[in-house]
């Protein structure tokens, strides 16, 4: 088995964690926080309704043990809009107010045991119905209700009706509270960790400018230095190549393949450096794919596309270098193995996207920020500014160039090019 990968820690992943950390921790606590004071006071609500509840049931049973005849005016005083004495079977023995006739057991489905309070509650009124079962009350009916006393051989029920709609206004007044403060605490979580982003992201493209100048000065220096030498160099290879004896032309040879490499590389250098936008004009994507196939070997191949032509408007020589080194890319990443590129243009609504897929060893993980960085490579013979090279022709033309790996290995390189005729 295959040791797992370490993740590298960079000072920017350490910093972003550390940011990240630093912001998300309070809000999360802040919002627990919030969470749990919702829920108190949710809790309050139902604690103060369940109490009117109680003290109304132990009010009105009260005051039909005492036989007083001011039951009336204990349920008004309690707020109670229908008051319902039932036999165990749902027969009303008195009711006042807006009670059942004949009492709908069916409504009432918060129960737990018999000796509990059952509760409807409808939102929509905001009334909040419950019956409890209680034992043989004994009272006088003559003075309560003006019929004769009697006492009542089984478990019987009290229906109470209240008008609980300022409980309900509290409740969801708390409910729309506690939400509106979670979205306004989410909004000004997502508001910091974008500016903390923007600002990483800034700060990232401030130090990738000032390496870039320093860089370009450096280099403008060095191809400078370098190229007054490599003059004379190849003047005297020149007349070596002619003069010398067919043993040591060879190394001679040598010397002057390298001399050019070193030549072309201070060319790219400044290329790099000079304007990058060119000599644009409308240019065919397919025919310019077409004519560099058959410069590699292997199995190199285009997909065809749906379209005849694909119209980009970008200089002539650029376009040619950035297809050139994709596709050579492609074909080097699979050194060592069967080359296998496959290239494919499609179309959107306003642009081109040349696909360059490759079966080679692929993009490592923590090499995925730096592919872009000027002479960052991997290779042995490879100078690293191709891609960087590519990469500034492209945006310079308003395009941009991506490198990500391809499913079952390999890498993928996509150029979207701006449509020409738009």
């Amino acid at each position: 088995m295959g040791r797992k990968k370490r993740t590298r820690w960079t000072p920017e992943k350490k910093e972003k964690w550390i940011t990240t950390s630093a912001v998300t921790l309070p809000f999360i606590l802040f919002l627990v926080f919030l969470a749990f004071m919702t829920s108190l006071v949710l809790s309050s609500e139902n604690l103060r309704l369940e109490n009117a509840v109680e003290r109304a049931f132990g009010d009105v049973i009260m005051a039909l043990q005492r036989n007083e005849e001011t039951v009336p005016i204990t349920l008004q005083d309690k707020n109670v809009l229908g008051f319902g004495y039932y036999t165990y079977t749902g027969s009303p023995i008195y009711i006042w107010g807006d009670a059942y006739r004949i009492l709908p057991f069916s409504i009432f489905t918060d129960a737990t045991s018999i000796s509990e309070t059952m509760i409807s509650f409808s939102t929509e009124t905001g009334i909040i119905e419950c019956i409890r079962y209680v034992d043989s009350i004994t009272f006088d009916l003559n003075n309560i209700f003006r019929r004769t006393g009697e006492i009542l051989e089984f478990p019987d029920l009290i229906y109470l009706a209240f008008d609980a709609s300022r409980f309900v206004e509290r409740i969801a007044l708390t409910r729309v509270v506690s939400i509106s403060a979670f979205a306004v605490v989410l909004v000004i979580y997502f508001i910091i960790m974008k500016i903390l982003g923007d600002n990483r992201r800034i700060r990232e493209t401030m130090r990738k400018q000032e390496n870039l100048i320093s860089l370009g000065e450096a280099a403008r220096t060095l191809t400078h230095e370098i190229k007054n030498p490599l003059s004379s160099i190849t003047i005297q290879l020149a007349i070596l190549k002619r003069e010398v004896s067919p043993e040591v032309l060879p190394d001679v040879m040598l010397i002057d393949q390298e001399t050019e490499r070193l030549k072309k590389l201070t060319d790219r250098v400044s290329e790099f450096l000079r304007n990058p936008l060119g000599q644009p004009e409308r240019l065919d994507l397919v025919e310019s794919v077409r004519e560099l196939i058959p410069v590699f070997h292997g199995n190199v191949r285009m997909i065809e596309p749906g379209f005849a032509a694909a119209p980009v408007f970008f200089d002539r020589v650029k376009l040619r270098s950035v297809i050139e080194n994709l596709m050579k890319n492609a074909v080097e990443a699979c050194e060592g193995r069967r080359i296998d590129v496959e290239i494919e243009i499609t179309a959107d609504t306003d642009s081109f996207h040349l696909f360059v897929r490759d079966r080679g060893c692929g993009i490592k993980t923590e090499d995925t920020g730096r592919i872009f960085y000027p002479f960052f490579t991997t290779k042995i013979n490879g100078s690293g500014i191709g891609l960087s090279i590519s990469s500034q022709f492209m945006k310079a033309a308003g395009g941009t160039l991506s490198l990500y790996p391809r499913p079952n290995g390999g890498t993928i390189a996509e150029a979207v090019f701006p449509n020409g005729l738009k």
